[in-house]
């Protein structure tokens, strides 16, 4: 499938390049390990260590039992998945909407060399999906993972209260070693309700649990927060005075929208309900790229989900 580029309707939009501490910092270890390099025995080389740059995905699927008339069938929109997946080839995912424990296990049928973390009950065989981490185990080691819920008794599993009628929802987390830059991360997922004040008593309740527990570690918040730029709960999460998150389509370099359409359908950022967030400001995040996928699949030309998956290559600050 052919690959297009697009912003507002005038092609691919480059940000102006901002030299910042990182860049400062990396470009500095780069020209020291060519000038150590210059007549020097190889094997007297120290290893050169840093940040590296990874790739996320957020991506809510549309549950496998609530495809309504215009989507196809789940077992038919699985290789539209999988197709999303290779093209975009992220090193950490983080799914809405996954049902079942078997649906995970199919998500990982379609990515070679991952695993999983999700909610399974410690007392029972009950797993709740909703929020789903996947991660590539080649680049990360898993270290810890657990998770809350949105409502006021947060560590009551599958609990609600925040607004009725509401669906248990969750965040997921797992902290996660990186093995090529040597450093800790924070990786999250999760589904906030569609039901309003939901989302702005889910907001603060984020931002109170994960402060602590990323530490000075960086750390990648996304999902679906049905929350649109302009909402409350999205202020929340962004505008605090202290821990506060960055979405990363703001500080992206470039972004497109990348499709197999024509033409290229318009894209307003202004309506988006899913995001990928970072924190904390501390980590000089730098992000190179941001992308949604607007790909259309099958005899009818149907999106593979409700929800465009988006993608970003990040790269955190020295520790």
């Amino acid at each position: 499938m052919e690959k297009r580029s697009h912003m507002g309707g005038n092609g691919l939009k480059m940000r102006p390049m901002r030299r910042s501490p990182l860049l400062t910092w990396f470009t500095s270890v780069l020209v020291s390990s060519l000038l150590v390099g210059c007549g020097s025995d190889e094997s007297e080389q120290p290893e050169v260590t840093g940040p590296k740059p990874f790739k996320v995905m957020t991506y809510n699927v549309l549950c496998s039992f609530c495809k309504g008339d215009e989507y196809d069938a789940w077992d038919d929109r699985k290789p539209y998945f999988k197709d999303i997946f290779a093209r975009h080839d992220a090193d950490l995912y983080g799914l809405q909407e996954l049902a079942f424990g078997s649906e995970v296990d199919q998500m990982l049928e379609l990515v070679d060399g991952f695993a999983s973390v999700y909610y399974t009950a410690a007392d029972s065989n009950f797993t709740y999906p909703d929020a789903s981490i996947l991660y590539r185990t080649e680049r990360f080691e898993l270290l810890d993972s657990g998770e809350f819920w949105l409502s006021p008794t947060p560590d009551d599993p599958s609990s609600i209260g925040f607004s009725p009628p509401q669906v248990p929802r969750l965040v997921v987390w797992a902290k996660l070693h990186d093995k090529q830059s040597a450093s800790d991360l924070v990786f999250v997922s999760t589904h906030f309700d569609n039901n309003s004040p939901s989302q702005e008593l889910s907001a603060p309740l984020v931002i109170d649990r994960l402060e602590p527990l990323a530490g000075d570690a960086p750390l990648v918040l996304l999902g679906d927060f049905n929350s649109k730029p302009d909402t409350e709960a999205y202020r929340i999460l962004t505008a605090g005075d202290g821990f506060q998150f960055v979405n990363t389509q703001a500080l992206a370099e470039s972004w497109e929208v990348d499709t197999n359409q024509q033409p290229v359908p318009d894209y307003n950022l202004d309506d988006r309900i899913d995001h990928i967030f970072v924190a904390p400001n501390s980590a000089n995040w730098a992000v190179s790229h941001w992308a949604v996928d607007v790909h259309e699949y099958g005899p009818n030309q149907r999106y593979a989900s409700d929800h465009f998956p988006m993608a970003a290559t990040l790269l955190a600050g020295k520790n």
